[in-house]
């Protein structure tokens, strides 16, 4: 049993720092983080659209709906990307899934933070 868990963790070892694993862990989290911030700049020119003066734009609100709407496509590209990248892994289907349903929530709540703080009162 110990000898099986030490060639688990020799695999996660070698996935994650040998194989770019752990690089790929944050440049997905970067992406989704600047995704998730052009969509709360756009949120927050929707909202506030009226009392913005940009120079050049008549109307800050449709500007807003653009700006979220950049924001949106970003973050499904960003979510496609590692959903692809996922279905390269060549293990156990079980694996994959577990592997999936982990992105997706983590995906999700990432977001949610940003989102959170971004409309947080300080």
């Amino acid at each position: 049993m110990i000898e099986g868990t030490r060639s688990k963790l020799g695999l996660a070892r070698r996935m994650l720092f040998d194989n770019g694993g752990l690089e790929e862990i944050f440049r997905h989290v970067r992406n989704l983080v600047v995704a998730t911030v052009v969509i709360a700049a756009g949120m927050h020119a929707i909202e506030n659209g009226r009392s913005l003066e940009i120079m050049g734009l008549p109307n800050s609100s449709v500007a807003g709906y653009i700006v979220s709407a950049i924001g949106i496509v970003l973050f499904l590209l960003n979510l496609a990307d590692g959903l692809h990248r996922l279905s390269k892994v060549r293990r156990h289907l079980a694996l994959q899934i577990l592997l999936l349903a982990i992105y997706v929530f983590i995906t999700l709540r990432v977001t949610q933070l940003v989102l959170a703080l971004r409309m947080s009162t300080l």
